[in-house]
Formats: C-alpha cells, sequence, structure tokens
C-alpha cells in the first residue's frame, strides 16, 4: 500500500516531541511493508527530504528561515497566528502546502492519504485527494464553535472516507456538531512508545516531592491553578515543589504569578526531548494537567507520566476522564478550583498506599489502550478498509 501522510506536526529530530504519535503510526505501517511518505513544513536546520525509519519525508519550504514559524513554535489552533510574524508567514504557508500536497498526489498517486488535525491538512486535501482519512486531535475540535470553522470542517468530513477521533469526548463534539458524520467516524488512541516511557520507573523520585507540569503555557492549561493550589500546600508546610516543563505566550505572566505567591523556588523549563520525559515523569511524584474548558481533547502527558511510574491528577474536562478514572487511576478534580486541586495533591502526597494503587492501576490501564503496537495497529486496518473502499 502506498500511504501519503499529510500534517503540519513532524518531529524534526530525534526526540523532538512535536508529532511524535504521527510518527509512530507511519513507522509501524513502513515496518509491516507500506510505501509510506510524509509531507510537512520545513523548519529552520531540518533537511527537505530523508527517509527515517522507513518513513520518507518531504518538507516544504514557505519563507526564509526566520519566517518559518507557522508550525512547530506554537499552537497553530489556539492564538499563534497572533503574532505578527507568524500572520506574515501564514499566506504563503498555506499556498505551498497546497501546492506541495498536489506535487505529492501527482508523485506518488497512493492508495490512502492521513491527513493529521482537519485544519489545515485535511482542509487542504479535501478536494484533491479521491480518497483521504482525517484524524482529529482535538485543537482543531475546539474551532468548531465558530460558525465560518464549522462550515470549512463540514466540507472536510463530508468529501473524508474515514474520520477519527483520539478520544469518545472528541467524537461526541463532532456528532453534536455533525449528525451525519457518525458512519464514517471511529476512535482511534494514539500510540505512546510504552517502552521507552517505562523506563522512567527506575528514576529515584526527587526530595521534596516534585509536582510535575509538562505542556503548552497557554490558559486553558490551567497552570495558574496549579501554582495556587501548591501555595496552599507551602502554607500548609507540606513539602513540594513545583516543576513547570515547557513554553508559551503566559510564560511571563506565570512566573509572576510564581514570583507573588512566594514560590520563588519553582522550576521552569523549555521543553526537552521526547527521550528525556521519561526521567522527568520518573522523578515526578506528582503530574497534574488542570486543563479547563473543552480543548483537551485527551491529555497524552497523563498517559505518559503513568507509564513512567508517576501518579497523576487532572482536571474533569475533555478527554481527560477517558485517562484518569477517579481514584481509579487517578484524581479528578475541579476545573479552574485551586482548593480541589490542592486537597488531591495533600491526599496523594501524604498517602503512599493511595499513590502507588492509583498508580499501578493506570500504568496497567494505559499500556493495554496506548501502547504503540496495538494503537498503530488499529490504523494499519483502517488504511486497508479505506485503499480498498
Amino acid at each position: 500500500m502506498r500511504l501519503l501522510v499529510v500534517t503540519h506536526n513532524y518531529p524534526r529530530f530525534p526526540g523532538d516531541p512535536s508529532g511524535a504519535f504521527v510518527a509512530r503510526i507511519a513507522e509501524r505501517a513502513a515496518t509491516m511493508g507500506g510505501s509510506v511518505r510524509v509531507l510537512a513544513p520545513h523548519a529552520p536546520g531540518t533537511a527537505r527530504e530523508e527517509t527515517i525509519n522507513g518513513v520518507f519525508i518531504r518538507r516544504f519550504r514557505y519563507a526564509p528561515d526566520r519566517l518559518e514559524r507557522v508550525a512547530y513554535t506554537g499552537d497553530l489552533h489556539r492564538g499563534s497566528l497572533r503574532s505578527p510574524g507568524v500572520a506574515a508567514a501564514f499566506p504563503g504557508f498555506v499556498w505551498a502546502f497546497r501546492r506541495a500536497i498536489r506535487r505529492e498526489l501527482r508523485t506518488v498517486a497512493p492508495d490512502v492519504v492521513h491527513t493529521h488535525w482537519w485544519l489545515p491538512s485535511g482542509f487542504l486535501v479535501a478536494g484533491l485527494a479521491p480518497r483521504f482519512l482525517v484524524t482529529c486531535h482535538g485543537s482543531d475540535v475546539a474551532l468548531l464553535h465558530r460558525a465560518v470553522f464549522r462550515s470549512m470542517a463540514g466540507r472536510v468530513f463530508r468529501r473524508a472516507t474515514g474520520v477519527t477521533t483520539v478520544s469518545r469526548f472528541l467524537a461526541d463534539e463532532l456528532t453534536k456538531r455533525f449528525p451525519w458524520v457518525q458512519p464514517k467516524l471511529q476512535v482511534l488512541p494514539m500510540p505512546v512508545d510504552s517502552a521507552l516511557f517505562s523506563t522512567g520507573r527506575a528514576q529515584p523520585k526527587r526530595t521534596p516531592p516534585i509536582i510535575l507540569f509538562a505542556g503548552n503555557l497557554v490558559p486553558m492549561k490551567g497552570v495558574d491553578v496549579l501554582l495556587r493550589a501548591v501555595a496552599q500546600l507551602r502554607a500548609a508546610n507540606i513539602p513540594c515543589r513545583v516543576r513547570i516543563l515547557g513554553e508559551g505566550p503566559s510564560e511571563a505572566e506565570l512566573r509572576d504569578l510564581a514570583a507573588r505567591l512566594g514560590l520563588l523556588d519553582t522550576e521552569w523549563s523549555p521543553f526537552v526531548p521526547q527521550d528525556r520525559m521519561p526521567a522527568e515523569y520518573g522523578a515526578s511524584t506528582i503530574t497534574v494537567l488542570p486543563s479547563r474548558g473543552r480543548s483537551e481533547g485527551l491529555g497524552l502527558t497523563l498517559v505518559e507520566a503513568l507509564l513512567a511510574g508517576a501518579s497523576v491528577i487532572g482536571s474533569a474536562v475533555g478527554g481527560i476522564p477517558e485517562v484518569v478514572e477517579d481514584r481509579v487511576t487517578g484524581l479528578l478534580v475541579r476545573e479552574g478550583d485551586a482548593d480541589d486541586l490542592a486537597r488531591a495533591l495533600r491526599d496523594l502526597l501524604q498517602d503512599g498506599t493511595l499513590r502507588d494503587r492509583l498508580s499501578d492501576a493506570g500504568r496497567a490501564r494505559v499500556a493495554t489502550i496506548y501502547g504503540a503496537e496495538t494503537a498503530a495497529d488499529a490504523f494499519l486496518e483502517l488504511y486497508a478498509r479505506a485503499g480498498h473502499g
């Protein structure tokens, strides 16, 4: 089978977390004998063409290096276009992306095209490829509250051979907007490298206990709620330290809040390569995803953290409850509620038996559902059906 993967996020270097789950599916398809090509945007320092783990990758140019910032450098669906530099490059990005798609379709004549995120990839492929699949990851579904995006997405989903989401929550969101999409819709979780993240279990826990957040520093992630909850723990003389691992437009504001709350020992780190994340999770006692709103499609950081031996807490929004079953695989808290988060943190920090029970159950569950081969092979079955449909 000839497979073309179209995405605005694909790993740029070994260990790059950007689109790592997309790469795992593509590489599994190549391992099973498929001819697999990926089309993704160029980024400064990356090769225009290369083959990695059996997958041929072509990266299209759309601007000089200094302006190639539309992909990879922020969340395209949550406001990165507000940056003047990104906005200036966006028209060239769209034009070059569509032109590159046309070229790949002529060159490869793929049996199936798999687009990740309905916008921009699915939107640009729709009408060009006779058979294509679109996978929605979360941030793209959050766009559908606006009429203009619903109209655009509707055209994509009508033309698509199949549509997948990474969680049942997202599938429900789509069917509420587009009831007619149900017959072609499947929930297929993203594959996680279980073997890689399980190495974190050998990592000794740090003292005082580390409470870790890993993700984009944007308001919907709720890092401000985490900082306020940790300040309550410190006021109650409960030993702990918070580590914020990520980047984004809210960083300066969050650093200022930490200082005002007296959390001067808060650890701040930019994103690290994926092969360093198991140690990050493994050294933490608790990993927290305190998201607010309906934009959290699943919360893969919690899956990774459980595999690495951390306990987890998530807010009860979006797809997070599909990973965290309250008091079974972790703890759920009310979104935006620092008091409730502080209570949950206190429970886990002070009860080692509870921590071990939840993390053991969580690790067993996510390894079964999100294991790389199991999850990726579900996509291979979908490719086979789509290619012969």
